[in-house]
């Protein structure tokens, strides 16, 4: 597998940007988020979908548009195959240092592969239509693609820890995710958990951890959706709305995520990346590789 020369390490957010997300992050009422939002999208350049008919309807109304079979079961084998060649690292343990994924050290819940944004496959699927068209409808405008993410989601531990509890993003003021799994995730093995339409509701909005039991009571068992699925499954998603990652019981997870935004985010890639040579960099601005 390809991986692309790094041009920067440690990338850093700008200024501007650092600012405007402490403004953003604030505005917690999504029909104030969204006039924001169309308001910010002016100083983008358009962007027009080449197809209408991409589940943007899917996505508006509930939050999330499901795309079974992404990919083919020979292609995702041979991407799942690559990426477990690379070293990880625990985010939230960072002075264990880099591990392999079969070696992952007991306490770690995520298995982050740093070198994810190098890879020129991750950044062919960044730039699919599918991906681009859907992610243009949504926004009004033409995005930027600022990160690309892969890691293993581990079990072996009995209490969920960070993003494995409910809570909202607060990435932009418009964003939305691309989940892919590279494996195949059963209820055991840590499937990704959404609330439908959660993401235009002012229901629990606060910026913190929320439980399972208030999420149930505040908008009802049947809404919360079990992304169970195929390796080679995926979904779009406005992770506004209410999510989270399901604390594995069994296995590991092996995840591809990619972040489309309106606006340069906090969270983008510490690495600048050499162009990849099988993209069109017209329809997407990337911040990892410029």
């Amino acid at each position: 597998m390809k991986l692309l020369a790094i041009e920067k390490k440690g990338v850093q957010p700008r200024l501007i940007t650092r600012a405007w997300h402490r403004v953003q992050e604030r505005i917690r009422n999504p029909v104030t988020r969204s006039r924001l939002a169309n308001m910010v999208t002016w100083l983008r350049p358009r962007g027009v979908p080449a197809n209408t008919d991409i589940g943007i309807t899917e996505l508006r109304k509930y939050g999330v548009c499901m795309m079974p079979g992404f990919m083919s079961e020979t292609e995702i084998a041979k991407l799942r195959m690559a990426l477990s060649e690379f070293n990880c690292f625990d985010p939230w343990r960072v002075q264990l240092g880099e591990f392999r994924h079969d070696q992952i050290p007991q306490g770690t819940h995520v298995a982050q592969i740093p070198c994810a944004a190098q890879i020129e496959q991750l950044h062919a699927i960044a730039y699919d239509r599918r991906l681009i068209d859907l992610v243009t409808a949504y926004f009004g405008c033409r995005p930027y693609l600022d990160s690309i993410q892969a890691w293993w989601s581990v079990s072996g531990n009995e209490e969920p820890e960070e993003a494995e509890n409910f809570h909202r993003d607060n990435d932009s003021i418009r964003f939305l995710k691309f989940f892919l799994y590279a494996t195949e995730v059963g209820e055991e093995n840590g499937p990704h958990v959404f609330v439908a339409g959660s993401h235009t509701q002012n229901t629990l909005t606060e910026h913190r951890r929320l439980s399972d039991a208030e999420v149930e009571a505040a908008f009802g068992v049947e809404r919360i959706r079990i992304m169970t699925g195929r390796a080679g499954d995926a979904f779009m998603e406005d992770t506004f709305g209410i999510h989270k990652g399901q604390l594995p019981k069994a296995g590991k997870r092996l995840l591809i995520q990619l972040r489309y935004s309106v606006t340069e985010s906090i969270f983008r890639s510490p690495l600048i990346v050499a162009p990849a040579s099988n993209v069109q960099p017209d329809l997407a601005t990337s911040l990892i590789n410029d």
